[in-house]
């Protein structure tokens, strides 16, 4: 009984802790009203805590530094271009998914983290997601996504795992340099 209770005021500090270092790390909500492709104005920064898009959210980042990760939830939309997200990324049926795409001129990115990508799409673009000209510092899973997957230039310093997506990949002539494991097919251009 007297262990119980030398451990009762270590349990209290520890409920004061995690309440506190919740909302220290509560996840900033991004809805920049546009992407890349219709001039909108992107979040940039330093980003701590993560970031979350939620449904009918588009999300622009563009030189952000994040750390905690990034979700994007049923719905949402994110471009991201020249940020490095430490924590990993999380989509699921989300709309769009765009790391790195040369074609609407954003610059490589840095995930240090897990890359989870599932029941993505159809977006309104040409590919639903594209990951492009990045390093990702982590494994690669992109399952049962709808549409077109884009996986061109990147390097990627774990797995590239696929599983009942609606199509092979497409690395746009510029293969990936991948350290870990392939599960997946890329579709003859």
């Amino acid at each position: 009984m007297r262990k119980l209770a030398g451990l009762f005021p270590l349990a209290i500090v520890g409920l004061a802790l995690t309440g506190f270092s919740g909302r220290a790390l509560a996840a900033t909500e991004c809805n920049t009203k546009g992407g890349p492709q219709n001039g909108a104005t992107p979040l940039s920064g330093t980003l701590v805590g993560g970031v979350v898009v939620n449904a009918g959210d588009i999300c622009f980042l563009s030189g952000a530094n994040i750390s905690g990760g990034v979700r994007v939830n049923e719905g949402g939309e994110l471009y991201v271009c020249a940020s490095t997200i430490n924590g990993g990324f999380i989509g699921n049926g989300a709309a769009e998914l765009i790391f790195g795409a040369e074609e609407l001129n954003c610059g490589g990115d840095v995930i240090n983290g897990a890359v989870q990508i599932s029941n993505t799409g159809p977006g309104t673009l040409p590919v639903s997601v594209a990951l492009e000209r990045s390093t990702i510092n982590g494994r690669v899973q992109l399952s049962g996504n709808r549409g077109p997957i884009a996986v061109a230039t990147d390097t990627i310093a774990g797995a590239l795992l696929c599983k009942n997506n609606a199509g092979d990949l497409l690395d746009e002539g510029s293969p990936n340099t991948i350290t870990g494991g392939v599960t997946c097919k890329f579709a003859a251009e």
